[in-house]
């Protein structure tokens, strides 16, 4: 991590909570599309893009996050 930051503390807990944040939007996609997979049908492509985008965050996250 950059030795620069001046408050580490509040940038680990802003990127924590960007990652819960992620996580949630994904549940509420997945619990959506579950729900009423016939209006999700039309919106597919976006779903997938969301996923894609959402997952790699968090997954850097939990990847990098311990270095």
């Amino acid at each position: 991590m950059n030795v620069t930051l001046p408050d580490k503390e509040s940038y680990q807990k802003s990127r924590r909570i960007m990652c819960f944040i992620a996580l949630g939007m994904m549940v509420a996609t997945t619990i959506a599309t579950l729900l009423n997979p016939t209006a999700m049908a039309e919106a597919e492509s976006i779903l997938m893009t969301q996923y894609l985008a959402l997952s790699g965050l968090v997954g850097t996250y939990f990847a990098l996050g311990n270095k």
